[in-house]
């Protein structure tokens, strides 16, 4: 079965003067809220990375990814970045049939979007606290059951997991 985990990059400074909202850095919490993320992913061991290029997220999956017993493929692009979710979806559905788990990284309201259609029929605990919130450093995590990567909807999913830094703590 493969895996599809979605994540949010985690806390960004507040631009500088003269610095655009693409090189935005992480702050103190955001680089310890990225290895927590690790720790998360690390026991799926994703074989795929969509990371979206801007730095935040760039930083991001630098240091979740160093949790993770084997490097994945990484696929850094510029498309992910502020992408709407078809856009998204569009591109997890050209992910080869190889690919066994991926994570994607990037940004609201794109992923908070994707994740609650996902899990759209989902009524209890987890999916609950998604529809809530969507906070920096949330973990979405969706097992594909039927089908592959291109035919990605919310009828070929099951929800697994809903996760932040609060909730975990």
């Amino acid at each position: 079965m493969a895996l599809l985990t979605l994540l949010r990059h985690a806390k960004a400074a507040q631009p500088v003067p003269g610095q655009g909202d693409f090189d935005r850095p992480l702050t103190e919490r955001g680089r310890s809220d990225a290895a927590w993320a690790g720790g998360i992913l690390a026991p799926f061991k994703p074989d795929l990375a969509l990371v979206s290029a801007a730095r935040r997220t760039s930083e991001t999956w630098e240091i979740a990814s160093q949790a993770l017993p084997k490097a994945p493929e990484l696929a850094l692009e510029q498309d992910l970045y502020l992408c709407s979710p078809a856009q998204l979806l569009k591109r997890i559905q050209s992910v080869p049939a190889t690919a066994r788990s991926v994570v994607a990284v990037g940004h609201n309201p794109c992923l908070e979007e994707l994740a609650l259609w996902l899990a759209r029929d989902e009524t209890e605990g987890d999916a609950l606290m998604m529809r809530v919130k969507f906070p920096t450093s949330a973990i979405a995590i969706f097992d594909l059951r039927d089908g592959g990567w291109s035919r990605l909807t919310p009828e070929s999913v099951a929800f697994r997991r809903f996760t932040t830094p609060k909730m975990d703590s």
